[in-house]
């Protein structure tokens, strides 16, 4: 059984005919709670195949946009709908005050990107046993990081009135910023940020609204 995520128990929701694999998707209520599953019968590859991961998110979304969620990650499978059951039971107060606290909020991805520039690629293509050359690169990657760091504080700035939380993470190429707010204020949030102005060798990526996966505080196993 193939997990998607949970909700508070509503009225009728609306889900898709059918999720991975083709599989329907049903619900299974335990307690005040909402699970959303389909049956997976086929063996897991070891990488995720693109075809399943897109079915995955579009029940994900189709279900965030009448509730609020707490997604599982892709892949969550479990061996019967009894095990579901028991694991969910052992979290529902920590889901059901999630679920609580993030009624009617979303999330927003800002994810800025240090694109390589000439100093970078010139030194990296150095002789790595040259000290001024790696020092060069490490004072240029620092001076950009510092940059991007400056566009996301922009983008903090700029949506104060309407962003209630924020939560930064590094990255490989860059920064990601995670902003909450009210479903309400997400058209208030696209204006004002595209007031913010990024340079050519740095992009800035907004998408959403998504699940405030990164907002819930729960202990997962």
């Amino acid at each position: 059984m193939l997990a998607y995520c949970i909700a508070e128990q509503q009225g009728q929701t609306e889900i898709p005919a059918s999720g991975v694999e083709g599989a329907p998707v049903k619900w299974i209520d335990v307690g005040n709670l909402r699970c959303f599953v389909s049956e997976f019968g086929a063996r897991m590859p070891s990488e995720p195949v693109p075809e399943m991961v897109t079915a995955f998110h579009q029940v994900l979304q189709r279900i965030f946009a009448q509730t609020a969620i707490i997604p599982f990650r892709f892949p969550t499978i479990v061996e019967n709908e009894d095990v579901l059951r028991q694991f969910v039971e052992s979290r529902s107060t920590e889901y059901s005050t999630a679920l609580h606290r993030l009624r009617n909020k979303v999330q927003i991805d800002v994810r800025i990107s240090l694109n390589p520039s000439a100093n970078m690629t010139n030194a990296s293509s150095l002789n790595t046993s040259s000290s001024q050359s790696g020092k060069k690169y490490l004072e240029d990657r620092r001076g950009r990081y510092r940059q991007a760091q400056s566009i996301l504080d922009e983008f903090r700035r700029v949506s104060n009135s309407v962003a209630e939380e924020w939560i930064q993470r590094d990255t490989a190429s860059g920064i990601r910023g995670f902003a909450l707010m009210d479903r309400s204020a997400m058209p208030i949030f696209l204006e004002n940020v595209r007031r913010v102005v990024t340079p050519a060798d740095i992009s800035a990526r907004v998408t959403g609204p998504w699940p405030p996966s990164e907002f819930v505080e729960i202990v997962r196993e």
